[in-house]
């Protein structure tokens, strides 16, 4: 029984000893297994922190870019409301003041015109009147929208500025015709009256 003792006495310490190393190598192991993971865990952060950098960059140049849109759009903005030099000194505008010029010179020229012709009639004289009246009235008119489109701070491309002005310049041009087609016409009804009056008067001096 005491051999057997010693012998379990001598046999612990043995068996003690042999189960260090067995959790020293379990222990590695598990420390092992921890910095592999430690060091996967640390790829997939770069990673991450790269796809992060990529991301931030992208977002920042987006940023940069939206800010330059809204400054863009900001000056199209005020050009469209503020109407260029070139636009104002454009030989639309010029020809807008000329046939102003022109409408105004062609009602006095053919209002004097029709006050010597002795051979119109009263009614025609007052139609005339009339007719040059409202022509006149209209020219004003067009004369203003010009002005309002050049002032108005309205967003408009210059283009359209110009548009609209020539489009005032057309409806000016017929004015300016119609003025004179009409002082014509009248001096041309004045001479064949004139005319016919004359032959008559020819006609009894023969009798």
């Amino acid at each position: 029984m005491k051999k057997i003792a010693i012998t379990i006495l001598f046999l612990v310490p043995i068996i003690v000893q042999s189960q260090i190393p067995v959790t020293d190598v379990a222990t590695n192991a598990s420390v092992g297994m921890v910095n592999s993971n430690l060091f996967q865990v640390n790829l997939q952060l770069k990673a991450v922190n790269k796809k992060l950098s990529k991301l931030i960059t992208l977002m920042e140049k987006s940023n940069n870019n939206t800010s330059k849109s809204k400054n863009i759009l900001k000056e199209e903005l005020e050009a469209k409301k503020n109407t260029p030099n070139y636009v104002k000194t454009s030989t639309d505008v010029l020809l807008t003041l000329e046939l102003r010029k022109k409408i105004l010179s062609a009602y006095h020229s053919s209002k004097n015109s029709i006050q010597q012709l002795k051979y119109l009639e009263k009614t025609e004289r007052q139609e005339f009147y009339e007719y040059t009246a409202k022509a006149i009235k209209e020219t004003a008119s067009l004369f203003k929208q010009c002005d309002n489109i050049l002032k108005t701070k309205d967003l408009m491309r210059p283009e359209e500025r110009l548009k609209k002005i020539n489009d005032i310049n057309m409806k000016l041009e017929t004015i300016s015709n119609s003025i004179t087609d009409y002082g014509n016409r009248l001096d041309h009804v004045n001479a064949i009256r004139k005319a016919r009056i004359s032959l008559i008067e020819l006609n009894k001096q023969e009798q």
